[in-house]
Parts: C-alpha cells; sequence; structure tokens
C-alpha cells in the first residue's frame, strides 16, 4: 500500500489548522502521514499543532524559524517517508475521498503529476466559484514544448500556480532534489516549473477535491513582502531557468512570461502605497521612478493583445515619463480598489 506524505507548513493559523488537519484525518485512504511545520508562529499554532500530534500518532510537528512557506515545506519534505506528497495550505480542507482516488490515478496509471479541481467559498462559506478539469493525460515532453496551454491555472488544463491541486511523486522531488525557492511570494511557482522539467506524464481528473478559503484585500495586501521587487526579479530568472529553457523559440510563452513579469512590476509600483512601506509622498515617487528604472520597463514593448486597458496606460506613463499621471493612475488604482472592495463587503453584511 503506497504512502501519502502531507507536509503543512502553518503560520499563525491557530484558529484553522485543526479544520484543515481533520479533513486530513477523515480521508478514506488509510496509509498518510502529516507533517506539520511551524514556522515560527506568533500565536497559538504550534501548541495547536503539538496537541493533534499528540492526539493522533500519524500526525507530526517540528518548529522552525520564520522563512516563508516555500523553506518550511523543504525541511517538511526532508522528515517526509511517503511514495507521494500532497501540500495544502494550513487554512483550506480536502474532500474525504481526494486521497484515495489520487492515489489510484497515480499509481495505476504511472503518472508522476496528477491535477484536480478546486472551489473558493468566502468567509461565510458561500462558493465563489469552481475550477474543474476534463479528465486528460499528457506527456511531460508535450507539456514543456507547449507551456502556454498550462501556464495559468484557470487555463483548460492549468498547471501553473498554487501546489495544493497538485499531487506529486515524492521519490521524483527527492531524486532531483527539487525545492521550494526561498521567496517570500510565487514560491510555489517556482517549485512547480521545476518540478514539470522532470515530469513524464501527467494527470487531469474530473474531481472538485480542494476548497480554498478568500482572504479579504487587506489580508492580501499583508501577505506581501517589502522586498517585492527583487522577488520579482528573481522570479523572472527562475522562468527563464525552466519555463524559457524548455523551448526558447515558442513565441507565445516568451510573451507570457514578459507579460506576467509587467504584471507583477505594476503590482511592486502598487505597493509602494502600502503602509509596510513607510514611505512619505516624495519618498514614494522617487522610489517608484527607480523602480521602472531598474525593472526596465521603458524598453518593453509588450503587444496590445497581451495588455489590459490598465497595464497598458501605467505602461504608456512609463514609455512618455510621465511620472506625475503615474503616481496619481497608481493611486487611484489602490484607493479605488480598496474602497470597492470594502463597499462589497459592507453590503454582503447587510444582505
Amino acid at each position: 500500500m503506497k504512502k501519502v506524505s502531507v507536509v503543512i507548513p502553518v503560520y499563525n493559523m491557530e484558529d484553522k489548522i485543526v479544520k484543515c488537519v481533520e479533513s486530513m484525518l477523515k480521508q478514506t485512504y488509510s496509509n498518510i502521514e502529516i507533517i506539520l511545520i511551524d514556522d515560527g508562529s506568533k500565536d497559538k499554532s504550534y501548541l495547536k499543532c503539538k496537541e493533534l500530534s499528540l492526539q493522533f500518532i500519524n500526525v507530526s510537528v517540528f518548529h522552525t524559524s520564520n522563512q516563508g512557506s516555500g523553506p518550511a515545506r523543504n525541511y517538511g519534505i526532508t522528515k517526509a517517508s511517503g511514495d507521494y506528497v500532497y501540500f495544502p495550505d494550513a487554512d483550506d480542507f480536502l474532500e474525504s475521498t481526494a486521497i484515495e482516488v489520487l492515489v489510484e490515478s497515480m499509481s495505476n496509471n504511472n503518472y508522476d503529476l496528477v491535477v484536480f479541481g478546486y472551489r473558493n467559498v468566502n468567509l461565510g462559506g458561500k462558493t465563489i466559484s469552481e475550477k474543474n478539469f476534463k479528465p486528460k493525460s499528457f506527456s511531460g515532453e508535450e507539456i514543456r514544448r507547449n507551456y502556454e496551454k498550462f501556464f495559468t491555472m484557470d487555463s483548460d488544463f492549468g498547471i501553473q500556480g498554487a501546489p495544493w491541486n497538485k499531487f506529486f511523486d515524492l521519490h521524483k522531488i527527492k531524486e532531483h532534489a527539487i525545492e521550494f525557492p526561498p521567496l517570500r511570494r510565487h514560491q510555489d511557482e517556482v517549485f512547480i516549473s521545476r518540478y514539470i522539467s522532470y515530469t513524464e506524464n501527467v494527470c487531469f481528473i474530473d474531481h472538485i477535491f480542494y476548497t480554498y478559503l478568500t482572504n479579504d484585500l487587506n489580508k492580501v495586501w499583508d501577505k506581501y513582502p517589502v522586498n517585492y521587487l527583487e522577488i520579482i526579479y528573481q522570479l523572472k530568472q527562475y522562468r527563464d531557468e525552466t519555463i524559457v529553457s524548455w523551448n526558447p523559440q515558442n513565441k507565445n510563452v516568451l510573451d507570457i512570461v514578459e507579460r506576467e513579469y509587467i504584471c507583477n512590476i505594476i503590482k511592486a509600483l502598487e505597493l509602494s502605497f502600502s503602509n509596510k512601506m513607510r514611505f512619505n509622498k516624495k519618498e514614494r515617487k522617487n522610489w517608484i521612478v527607480q523602480a521602472v528604472l531598474d525593472a526596465n520597463l521603458r524598453e518593453i514593448n509588450l503587444p496590445l493583445r497581451y495588455q489590459m486597458r490598465y497595464q497598458r496606460l501605467i505602461i504608456s506613463l512609463i514609455h512618455r515619463g510621465n511620472i506625475k499621471t503615474l503616481y496619481w493612475a497608481l493611486s487611484g488604482k489602490v484607493f479605488l480598489e480598496k474602497n470597492l472592495y470594502n463597499v462589497f463587503a459592507m453590503a454582503k453584511r447587510m444582505i
């Protein structure tokens, strides 16, 4: 009977980790080990994890200093002894038959990656969206050669993105020393592209097994570190080393990588308005000017089909060197995004 390792990084999740672990303990597949990595939590998460490990023999807990979910998962991999590995987030949960179906798919068909569907629910438990896949398999070579078809999670056969709707071969991870990079954002995307470099057969199944909760906008902003701009540069380098290198002649992939780079840079420019940056107006303007220069955005000309109106406006202002209008365009976007969210949230509470 194949063994499954479930590796869960935990950071300040004392009010959610129990529900997540319970969904793993309720699996119809029995040969599971649950490895909790407390990533230097400041609340009582470690105590909750310790209680679970004392209560259930197949739950173990380890404590590390806060380095982010990537290094925490890497540590969990070193402690894992299974044949397969699964990486859920600590505030989400899995349907009870999931592991059984995933093991059957992997072991009976010689797949080294299985991708499955998921749903997004709000804090009130209402389903916001669902993503399901048509059952289909691909060779790793076909995926790497035509990765534009798999680049985003919301495409027909999306792979790139989060690890929580994917089932991995732990032996392959250890054999090729595949790791999450020490990034505070986008670390999952890098791990997945590294893993895809070695896949031979990938399967999509038509099951919605995973449920993740939508965070409010303020919490989402808090997850972006102050060095997000440097992370974007590193992400671009990692993508060049994996996704771009698989087929350097694939113009569609090159354009998508460039588009994502631009979108992330624009997000970093918006984050200069975050309280975490501690900028006054003059400091923020100077930072934006330097960021535009460092990212070399004035030299980028992305095809229009890959640009939204807002992106087109921002790039146009950068090309013209109109920093004053750029500043107010970014400021207006941030203001509207935050306030519209608050309006919608208030309206939902009144319904």
